[in-house]
């Protein structure tokens, strides 16, 4: 059944005329800060911009749990612990007075169960899961009870708070010196109940008894609660649907990578979903370079017209069924679908930082844009946004053409079609190269080496047309025409950089399988190596536009494994044999 077909059906079933304009009720965007480090300063944490965008509200990033005394529980937070909560509860408060001037509603990223020391250290024994410390069991009374006096306390101090979102998968108290916890949920299907539980609490003390809004995201870790539909459906079948409860839930089966399915999790069940969009992904440059995502969540992937092996993402070889969704538009008939959270910055730990937003507001108008009315088509609001940045059409169309090749270009060089890949061995501004230690195995067994090569260098060919348009490209605007070209530039770089790092890393494989090596290959992929590395510096000396470099680092710059130790083992060995 066509796009077309299924949206007619939906606007009949929702009892609109076709030239009505369908908007979805729930249209957020999130700011999440990097651990540990300073708030991301963005025109999205402003909301004045985020009226003028269309938005309805808000996820931020604000530690509201953390911002409450425990006084309706027990009095025994210390000094330095109450001066601190006071100082976070009067900046909120301040801060949804801002929001709600705009007429944004704020739904705070909230993370349950994290406790200010004093009261851990009073109740640890009758909270904490008996095998690990400052893990929450939700099966005790007391822990029960924390809960609801967590959610009491919040409301009591913020009224005029319009909900939470909960976040269960991940707890992070780097930005929270007083205060410890952590995911209630436990591991695997003994998750199950404890959802359960969490979710009939909070439904009550929030939906019912407050009629405050709960969005309650799924995301985790393994085949789970966010990408496992029978996990799925065994929780929300046992919690009955309330019209302030929401699941929110990223669009691909998994995190927010290339050669991914997209999540069968979304359109099913009995209760309302919203889709959150990541406008930057950490893996894929973070913004500093063309990477066009919003296509890719509303139609789907080009790759997900295949089917995908979610356990090591590569291709099956078999085409996926074609009722299958592949975008958020395809479950628009399953009536699940009420919104969108796009997260205009957030995810990763560090860098790149940009100094200019243009690919991230590309990626968060289209989504947003789209579920302020279905019925227009991804084409139709790229034109939308670009004549918004007042290009003529003849540019607008140079743009679109950058924007639709940085699809493929960094899919072909980030992943490979080949075999199963490592999705995870850029994120951030590091390359962990030892992540793809069992991929290079796989490939040269596979006896795949010359296609996973030519699609490096498919990808730096697609990069160098990329350059080559943007340097085409104009605009009365020239800090973003200068932004724009550098990002191409910088991608180009990166790319190039990527393949060198392929041949190195296939070489080395090689040469732990005792298979011979040409001395003047390495010779030459290491002389191409370096003269990238200062040509992107130089890049960055360039202009005030382009984001921070990344490094030759691995993962939360750690030497090792890093594409930095592997090229100093290989100067060391040509050093050697050279003697």
């Amino acid at each position: 059944m066509s796009y077309k077909i299924l949206l007619l059906l939906f606007l009949f079933q929702c009892g609109h005329i076709v030239q009505a304009q369908i908007s979805l009720p729930y249209i957020l965007d999130m700011v999440h800060n990097n651990p540990g480090e300073n708030a991301y300063v963005t025109k999205y944490n402003n909301p004045s911009f985020l009226k003028s965008q269309g938005f309805t509200g808000s996820v931020p990033h604000w530690h509201i749990n953390c911002a409450i005394t425990y006084d309706n529980y027990a009095d025994v937070i210390s000094d330095s612990e109450r001066k601190w909560i006071e100082a976070k509860a009067a900046y909120i408060e301040e801060q949804i007075d801002k929001f709600h001037e705009e007429g944004i509603a704020v739904f705070p990223f909230t993370d349950f169960i994290v406790f200010p020391k004093s009261i851990w250290n009073k109740y640890a024994s009758e909270i904490e899961n008996d095998t690990k410390k400052f893990k929450p069991d939700l099966n005790k009374k007391r822990t029960k009870d924390l809960l609801v006096a967590q959610i009491d306390g919040i409301f009591n101090r913020f009224p005029e708070l319009d909900g939470l979102t909960l976040r269960f998968g991940e707890t992070y108290l780097h930005d929270t010196p007083f205060h410890v916890g952590n995911s209630p949920i436990r591991e695997g299907s003994a998750g199950i109940k404890d959802h359960i539980i969490l979710l009939k609490i909070l439904r009550e003390e929030i939906c019912v008894k407050r009629n405050k809004k709960l969005f309650y995201r799924t995301w985790d870790f393994g085949y789970n609660f966010h990408n496992n539909p029978d996990y799925y459906l065994a929780v929300t079948d046992q919690v009955d649907p309330h019209p302030n409860l929401i699941f929110s839930i990223k669009y691909q089966q998994g995190d927010y990578h290339r050669m991914t399915p997209f999540n069968p999790t979304l359109g099913i069940g009995k209760h309302q979903q919203i889709v959150e969009s990541q406008s930057r992904m950490e893996a894929y440059g973070k913004g500093a370079h063309p990477y066009y995502v919003a296509k890719g969540v509303i139609e789907g992937w080009p790759e997900t017209k295949y089917e995908l092996n979610v356990n090591n993402s590569s291709f099956t070889g078999n085409i996926r069924e074609k009722t299958l969704p592949r975008g958020i538009r395809d479950i628009l008939l399953s009536n699940k679908l009420q919104g969108v959270m796009t997260w205009s910055h957030g995810g990763g730990w560090g860098g790149p930082y940009i100094t200019h937003e243009i690919w991230t507001d590309l990626n968060t108008y289209v989504v947003s844009h789209w579920a302020q009315n279905i019925q227009k088509t991804e084409e139709e609001l790229f034109y939308e946004f670009a004549d918004s940045l007042g290009l003529d059409n003849y540019n607008a169309d140079l743009f679109r053409q950058i924007a639709l090749l940085s699809i493929e270009g960094v899919r072909k060089g980030h992943c490979n079609s080949y075999t199963s890949n490592s999705l995870w061995w850029t994120r951030d501004s590091y390359f962990s190269v030892a992540d793809n230690d069992n991929i290079i195995r796989n490939v040269i067994s596979e006896n795949k080496e010359e296609l996973v090569l030519a699609e490096k260098a498919e990808s730096v060919a697609i990069w160098l047309q990329i350059e080559a348009i943007s340097k085409q490209f104009s605009c009365m605007n020239k800090d973003l025409q200068e932004a724009i070209r550098v990002s191409c530039s910088y991608g180009r770089i990166k790319y190039q950089l990527i393949e060198q790092m392929w041949k190195l890393m296939l070489i080395n494989g090689n040469y732990k399988l005792n298979k011979p090596v040409d001395n003047n290959v390495v010779s030459t992929i290491l002389d191409r190596y370096d003269i990238l590395w200062k040509e992107w510096q130089s890049l960055k000396d360039s202009s005030i536009w382009c984001a921070t470099i990344y490094t030759d680092m691995a993962f939360l710059n750690q030497e090792k494994g890093s594409i930095g130790e592997l090229v100093n083992i290989w100067r060391e060995r040509l050093n050697r044999n050279n003697e």
